[in-house]
């Protein structure tokens, strides 16, 4: 009789222990949870600003090299027709000819502009026979500024067009000082260039967090 009086008293014991053990888990799981609130709340809401947002249709997207020429040496691009504001930078060969351009401004053009070749050094021999044709694309152009007080991951950071199509914002933008972080009242200027851009395009937006800022396209 003792003998199943003190075994009875032990699972009754193991059973309050057990009671116990799950009970101080889920108030430790109801805790955690409440500090990962807190934590959250303590951090500041996302607040930025898409200062300006334009397109432009006949910018200068592309290249062709169509007549290297010879006797050339590095030297400078530009339009002889039309005001719309390409300007460009172009390298030679040992032979003089021009074998690479970095567009510098893209400009904007109702049609493909008439480009002149410029020597930054007297040119010699066989130049003025090289040509370089331009191709006109969708430039899009964009100031974004971090007015929070909270620095921005790129990560977290979504770029849309037209409401639509979201992609991660650093898929579109380039550091120029290679940082993946957006600072407190840093402005981040867009240059979104190429033939991908929709035609159609007249709005963009960008999302960060619970936060979503969007601009008309001028």
């Amino acid at each position: 009789m003792g003998a199943s009086v003190g075994i009875g008293g032990l699972i009754v014991g193991i059973s309050m222990l057990v009671v116990f053990s799950m009970a101080y888990q889920s108030i430790s799981s109801q805790i955690e949870s409440g500090l990962d609130r807190l934590d959250d709340a303590d951090e500041p809401i996302p607040t930025f600003t898409i200062d300006d947002a334009i397109l432009f249709d006949g910018a200068v997207v592309d290249y062709t090299i169509a007549t290297p020429g010879t006797g050339y040496t590095n030297g400078t691009l530009a339009s002889s027709t039309g005001n719309g504001g390409f300007a460009g930078d172009y390298t030679v060969d040992g032979s003089g000819a021009i074998i690479d351009v970095v567009i510098t401004s893209h400009g904007n053009y109702s049609s493909a502009p008439t480009l002149t070749i410029t020597c930054t050094t007297a040119c010699a021999g066989n130049s003025g026979t090289a040509s370089v044709t331009a191709t006109l694309g969708n430039a899009m152009y964009a100031n974004f500024t971090n007015a929070g007080s909270a620095t921005i991951d790129f990560d977290d950071m979504w770029f849309f067009t037209n409401g639509a199509n979201p992609v991660p914002f650093d898929t579109v933008y380039t550091s120029a000082i290679s940082s993946t972080n957006w600072f407190t009242g840093e402005t981040l200027f867009l240059q979104w260039i190429g033939p991908a851009l929709d035609p159609d395009l007249d709005r963009i937006s960008m999302t960060v967090g619970p936060t979503t800022i969007g601009h008309n396209l001028a």
